[in-house]
């Protein structure tokens, strides 16, 4: 298993949907993706549901609920980082700012 860079990752995600135009569906641009979140968002919860007994599990054991939760959490990564590249938004910066946004938050309400 390859450990990625965000770069890596993004250039691979942009690659993948590139090709969904050969299935029949419209082209995806970052819009797309962007509302697609939520319908990724939502099968995350409903997985997260049937882990814990919430919701049924349609027959399938845990090995493959974790295998669809991680399965769930890449699909959501993969359209952030679509969205991101063809934003021409720096993932890697974005992510120094937040992370010391979080810290300035965390220590002025501390």
């Amino acid at each position: 298993m390859k450990d990625y860079t965000i770069t890596e990752l993004t250039k691979l995600v942009k690659q993948s949907f590139g090709q969904y135009d050969k299935q029949g569906t419209r082209h995806w641009t970052w819009e797309t993706a962007a509302k697609d979140l939520t319908y990724q968002i939502g099968s995350l919860t409903k997985v997260m549901l049937q882990l814990s007994g919430e919701r049924w599990a349609d027959g399938k054991n845990n090995e493959e609920l974790e295998w669809q939760f991680r399965n769930e959490l890449a699909d959501i990564l993969a359209e952030v980082l679509y969205v991101a590249g063809e934003r021409n938004i720096n993932m890697n910066q974005a992510m120094d700012e937040m992370v010391g946004d979080d810290k300035k938050k965390v220590k002025e309400r501390a």
